[in-house]
């Protein structure tokens, strides 16, 4: 993302940690279990588009979701990069064949290529991916008038330099697709979250995000109790939920963009696990809970 005012893993690890996942038998929320997830991504290293990796930590992701019973559509695509072609996988969790109206929750789980670098992206994007598994094994047996998708995003990162062209590569394809496929009509809301894990967290109010969405998170802060989450900022932020706005999806960037004094540890190799804490993504993960009934009370049945 890009504040608009301004990347052969052992298989006995991926073996251990599936052997260690959470079963979905409790489901309260937990910032622990969240954190587990983020430490699991954190042990593959950097995690760049197209790398092996990516695909260990891709096969970890899908196998969590399938033991919670999801269908997995694994949504392939060749993207040109200024490194030239790169494969990208998003992935796309449901219950069913995806047929009824859904919210969407989103995060991307690639990191970002720093060449000579060990950027292992704890909080961008372990965290938001690490919530993000631990609201799908929460949700997993809910039965709500919408359906829930997960939807894990890959290319979010630019290679270089930020543009219209070298970032958001996953979502800027699947948000393509799914308008050509008519699919993008059945997606009533989208929750994009990045950078939810940092100690100090404090989410921006983001304004390209949809209106009547940033009013309705704010009320669901309020309802939790969890009104000081948000920080003062108010500001534009170029994300991965810009291309679901294009086509018509309203959403909303859930994001912290003030991460270490003056965003110090934001692309270095500062993001580690240290920074992060399991309050914060506990915080986040409430959040979520409290608005998805204040979802499907507003738009069940539009």
């Amino acid at each position: 993302m890009r504040n608009a005012a301004a990347q052969l893993m052992i298989s006995v690890f991926l073996c251990v940690a599936c052997a260690q996942a959470p079963r979905p038998e409790s489901s309260a929320l937990s910032g622990e279990k969240a954190m587990e997830f983020v430490q699991a991504q954190v042990a593959f290293g950097p995690r760049p588009p197209g790398s092996e990796a990516l695909q260990a930590c891709r096969s970890y992701i899908v196998q969590q979701l399938r033991s919670w019973g999801y269908r997995v559509e694994e949504d392939a695509f060749d993207a040109q990069t200024p490194y030239g072609v790169k494969r990208m996988v998003n992935l796309i969790a449901r219950k069913g064949p995806g047929e009824r109206p859904a919210i969407a929750i989103s995060s991307h789980y690639d990191t970002k290529y720093m060449e000579h670098k060990k950027f292992v992206g704890a909080n961008d994007g372990g965290s938001s991916t690490g919530l993000l598994l631990e609201l799908a094994r929460v949700l997993a047996s809910r039965q709500d008038a919408l359906d829930y998708w997960f939807v894990f995003l890959d290319g979010e990162e630019a290679f270089i330099e930020w543009s219209t062209f070298d970032s958001t590569y996953g979502s800027r394809h699947l948000a393509r697709r799914w308008k050509e496929e008519g699919v993008s009509a059945k997606v009533r809301a989208l929750i994009l979250l990045d950078m939810i894990g940092d100690r100090n967290l404090d989410l921006a109010r983001e304004l390209h995000s949809t209106s009547w969405l940033i009013d309705i998170v704010q009320q669901a802060a309020a309802k939790a109790g969890l009104a000081d989450i948000f920080a003062r900022l108010e500001t534009y932020i170029e994300d991965d939920h810009i291309p679901f706005l294009d086509v018509g999806i309203p959403a909303i960037d859930l994001i912290d963009f003030d991460y270490g004094p003056g965003n110090s540890y934001w692309h270095t190799e500062e993001d580690t696990l240290d920074k992060l804490s399991v309050e914060s993504l506990e915080r986040t993960g409430r959040l979520v809970l409290t608005l998805l009934p204040m979802l499907q009370t507003r738009l069940a049945g539009r």
